[in-house]
Order: structure tokens, then C-alpha cells, then sequence
């Protein structure tokens, strides 16, 4: 804007020369500002150097003619001249060529001292062509002859908007200039290494963390085609940025290369530049070796933990069975001679109080003898001897009987031989799932299907229950649920589990448990249909 403000009438003491020293204003119209016509800007504060009265006058005049708002103010001293710099701030400085005791360039001079940005005009009655061409050099924007002052409106004008577009430019070039530092900041500070290329594959900028991974400089790289030391990993490298410098976003990629001897695991990411098509892009080249080692590392220790799992159910398992056995053959065997000699003893007794007691004894000793051979089932179900599928009907109806909560199994399959190994993982699974169903959904039904392929079995139970809330999902003491998914990751397949918590009366939706494993031991892990996650985290339940 050239508003410095409303600028009150002065008067002044006369100086040397007899000019009087004075501020005279002039109405004008009003103006938003210097982005329009300069004549309809706002009251511009304008210094003359000049030592007559009659000069000075006349050329304000003509600038109010042109329909300029002019507050003006004259001096004829660099003495005073220096006084209003001082004072206040000039829209523009109009001065006279020679002056009896000062000059239009001395006067050029003092106001670049001061610090002074707008536009110098010089006016003149005569001056030659040399001394209009030093005057331009020395920095006057422009030099009006007194005898063709209607040149003087026009080239104020062009003057004020020459200014405007200098200081434009001038900030500009400085808002570039703190851009440009601000980037080279982030390029010398992010450990990430960044580098741009041009659409013809050209390094237009290559930061330090680049240098530390690649080897190379910026003097290596800088206005030079791409490229890696080794040229299979250049030309793998562009191939995934290439989306970039056609407008595509690159975000994460992964991309493997040799660097300084090592081998290092990075994710690419590029962002194209401005322009259609794109003048180049940007591309990050985040390190994740130490990241991709952890989780090497990390995997082989679950794979070590899932194995040593496995054997510790295995050897759990085993002695189980041994157990069940020794059990069933042993303390049945004793339990069936204790029954005889009983028998054989109460029927010898004379007495008939003695025989009573010995009943009695008979009938606890058979109560020990279901006891040791329902322990035993419990241990090692002999049903699993008959298959997955005999075995998974006996538990359901089993549970019904004890429970009263209805179980209904749907199979594809009437006999179906699997590995012992996968037998029991699932048939231990389908009982920790129906102990959840009684401990915890207040169910009244639950549905089993179990179905195989050539390939794999997925067994599914689902129940009328409250279902499960999320922070029963969060849980760390379910180790119910944590040994079922150890068991089905153990074989090499998932489980899911999920059910909305609701509230009010029956029904409910219930919870359901996904299992799916593959029966072929060669098969690699399993992952959910259309790439989903299992539920990893234990679910409340015990």
C-alpha cells in the first residue's frame, strides 16, 4: 500500500537559498491499494528535491491533475533531506538535477543511505544524455525534462509498480532462498535416505543419509544418470519408482540391495513433482535391515517355542495315554479282584450285618471302578481309536447329557483318518470349546460342523450365547484360548473367534470358533480366506 498515513500542513523556517521548508497536502480519491491503478491509490508521501517554489508547485499540480492523492513535501538541502528521511517514509523521492548547493545524484545517493526502496525520478530543465545515462546507473528509476512534465504521472506510476514488483520479486526470491534452505535441512537431517530424480532418470538432489548407504556423493551423483554401485539394483529400483514419475504415489515397497558389502533390506516409497506429466520425483529409501533381522530372529523363536509346544503336547499326550492305561489295566484289574473277593466274602458270611457291610463295600468299589475307568476316558479317549469324527459325536453327546444344553454336529465325512497327532489337537480343541460354551455364553444350543476336503478340515462351532466383548479379547489369562491356538498353529493352520456381547433377553448371536488346518503335514501355514489375520489375542475365555 502507498497510505503512510494522513500527512497535516506544515510550516517550516526558511533554510539556505530562501525556499521556505513546508508540507502541503492535497485531497485525492481513495484507493484499495497499489494492486490496481497507481492514480487510485491511496495517499502517497511524496519528497521533492528541489530549490524553486514555482517548480515544486507545478509539478504537484500536475500529479493532482493526473488524479494522484500527493502528500508532498520539498526540501533544497542534504542537510534537510536527510531530516525527512529521517522523519517518516517516502513513497517516492522526485528531485531536481542540479541544486545550488546539492545534486539530483548526491541526493540518489544520500537515499540509498537511507535506505530508501521506492522509486527516484529526476527532473531537469537541461541535462544531457550522458548524465541521464550515469544518473540511471547510479539507480534513478526514471528523468523527466521540466518542459514535458506530463511525463511525470506516467513515469511516477511506472516507477511505483516497478517497486511493487521488485519487492514482489524480492520476496519471493527469499521465501525460495528459505524454502530451498528449509529442504536442504530436512535432506541433511533425516536419517531416511532421500534423493530426486528427473523424468530422464537425472539426480537432481541427493542427501547425506544416500551417500551413507549407497557409498556415493553428491559429486558422484549430482546432474548424472541414476545408479547404484551395482546395475541390477538400479534397474530393479527404477522399475518401482517408475509409477512416481507418471503421477503415481510409490508407498512402501520392499526392495533388497547390496550395499558396501552388506546386504540391506529397505522400503521404497516415492511422491511424483509438481507438472502433467510429472518433471520428476522424490524417493525415500527407508533402512529396515536391524527390523527385518528382528523379525527373522523373532520368527525363529516362535517357530522354536510352536515346535517345543508340540512336543511338550506330545509328550503330555503320550504319557496321558500310558497313564489311561496304566489305569484302566491296573487299578481296574485290582478294583475287579477287590469286587469278587467282596462278593465271595459276603456270600460265605453267617451274619447277616457282616453281609450288609460288605454289599456296601461291593457297591463302592464298582463306584471306584466307573470313577478309574472315567478318569482314564478322560486322559485318552479310546473313542479316538475310531476316528475324529466318532470321536467328536461322543464328546457332543456326552456334554449334552451332563450339560442339557443341546449340540447338534453336521459332518461331510463318516470316517475320517487323520494323522494321531492332528486327531487329538482337534479333539482337544473341541473340548476346551465346549467348556468355554458351558463357563461362560449361557447358551441353550450349540451347532458343530465339521467338514474335510482333500486338503483341509475346518471344524466350526458356533453357540446361542451373550458372546464376547472386547476387553475379554484382551484378556492375558485366557490360557484356554492361548493353548488352542498354539495347537492349531502347531499344525500349520488358523483359528478365528469372534461374537457380538449382547444385552436384553433371548436370543442371542452368540459366539463362533473357526478352525481350519491342512491334512496334508507338507502344506505350508495357513491364513484366513481373502488374506485376513486370525484373531491372535486370547478371547477371556478359559
Amino acid at each position: 500500500m502507498f497510505n503512510r498515513g494522513p500527512v497535516s500542513v506544515q510550516n517550516a523556517s526558511p533554510v539556505s537559498g530562501g525556499l521556505p521548508r513546508f508540507m502541503m497536502s492535497v485531497p485525492g480519491q481513495a484507493s484499495a491499494g497499489l494492486a490496481g491503478d497507481p492514480r487510485e491509490a491511496a495517499q502517497l508521501a511524496i519528497l521533492f528535491i528541489e530549490d524553486s517554489l514555482a517548480d515544486f508547485t507545478l509539478m504537484r499540480a500536475v500529479l493532482v491533475d493526473a488524479g494522484l492523492n500527493v502528500a508532498a513535501q520539498c526540501v533544497d538541502t542534504e542537510t534537510t533531506m536527510r531530516q525527512a528521511l529521517a522523519e517518516r517514509a517516502w513513497d517516492a523521492i522526485i528531485s531536481d538535477h542540479s541544486l545550488p548547493t546539492f545534486s539530483g545524484l548526491r541526493a540518489l545517493k544520500v537515499a540509498k543511505e537511507a535506505g530508501f526502496r521506492g522509486p527516484f525520478l529526476i527532473v531537469s530543465g537541461a541535462i544531457g544524455e550522458e548524465t541521464a545515462v550515469e544518473a540511471m546507473r547510479a539507480g534513478a528509476d526514471d528523468y523527466v525534462m521540466k518542459n514535458n512534465l506530463r511525463r511525470l504521472p506516467p513515469a511516477l506510476e511506472r516507477g511505483l509498480r516497478e517497486v511493487q514488483t521488485r519487492d514482489q520479486r524480492q520476496r519471493a526470491e527469499t521465501a525460495l532462498a528459505s524454502a530451498h534452505d528449509q529442504l536442504n535441512a530436512v535432506f541433511s537431517a533425516t536419517p531416511v535416505a532421500l534423493f530426486a530424480i528427473s523424468r530422464e532418470c537425472t539426480v537432481t538432489m541427493w542427501s547425506p543419509a544416500c551417500e551413507d548407504l549407497t557409498g556415493l556423493g553428491a559429486a558422484d551423483t549430482l546432474s548424472r544418470p541414476f545408479a547404484l554401485p551395482s546395475q541390477p539394483d538400479t534397474w530393479k529400483l527404477l522399475a518401482l519408482v517408475a509409477p512416481a514419475l507418471d503421477g503415481t504415489a510409490v508407498r512402501g515397497l520392499p526392495f533388497s540391495m547390496d550395499s558396501q558389502g552388506e546386504k540391506r533390506e529397505l522400503l521404497v516409497s516415492a511422491s511424483p513433482l509438481s507438472g502433467s506429466p510429472p518433471s520428476g520425483c522424490v524417493v525415500a529409501l527407508s533402512d529396515v535391515t536391524h527390523l527385518a533381522h528382528a523379525q527373522a530372529e523373532l520368527s525363529r523363536s516362535e517357530s522354536q517355542l510352536r515346535e517345543l509346544s508340540r512336543h511338550t503336547e506330545r509328550v503330555r499326550e503320550n504319557e496321558r495315554a500310558e497313564l489311561a492305561r496304566e489305569i484302566h489295566d491296573d487299578l481296574g484289574a485290582l478294583v475287579t479282584r477287590i469286587r469278587a473277593d467282596l462278593a465271595l466274602a459276603r456270600r460265605r458270611s453267617r451274619e447277616k450285618e457282616t453281609a450288609q457291610l460288605l454289599d456296601e463295600a461291593e457297591q463302592m468299589v464298582a463306584s471306584l471302578g466307573e470313577a478309574i475307568s472315567r478318569i482314564a476316558r478322560a486322559m485318552r479317549p479310546p473313542v479316538l481309536d475310531f476316528g475324529i469324527v466318532a470321536a467328536i459325536e461322543w464328546q457332543a453327546r456326552d456334554f449334552a447329557q451332563h450339560t442339557g444344553i443341546t449340540v447338534n454336529v453336521h459332518t461331510n465325512q463318516d470316517d475320517l483318518a487323520l494323522e494321531l497327532e492332528q486327531s487329538i489337537a482337534i479333539f482337544r480343541i473341541f473340548q476346551e470349546a465346549l467348556t468355554n460354551v458351558f463357563k461362560h455364553a449361557h447358551a441353550t444350543r450349540v451347532d458343530v460342523d465339521l467338514f474335510a476336503d482333500d486338503s483341509t478340515l475346518s471344524l466350526e462351532v458356533r453357540d446361542n450365547g451373550i458372546g464376547l466383548s472386547s476387553d475379554s479379547l484382551r484378556k492375558r489369562t485366557s490360557f484356554g484360548l492361548r493353548g488352542m491356538m498354539e495347537r492349531v498353529h502347531g499344525l500349520g493352520g488358523w483359528m478365528d473367534i469372534g461374537g457380538s456381547p449382547q444385552t436384553g433377553t433371548p436370543p442371542f448371536r452368540g459366539t463362533t470358533l473357526m478352525i481350519s488346518i491342512p491334512l496334508n503335514p507338507q502344506d505350508p501355514p495357513m491364513s484366513l480366506p481373502g488374506g485376513k489375520t486370525p484373531h491372535q489375542d486370547p478371547e477371556g475365555l478359559e
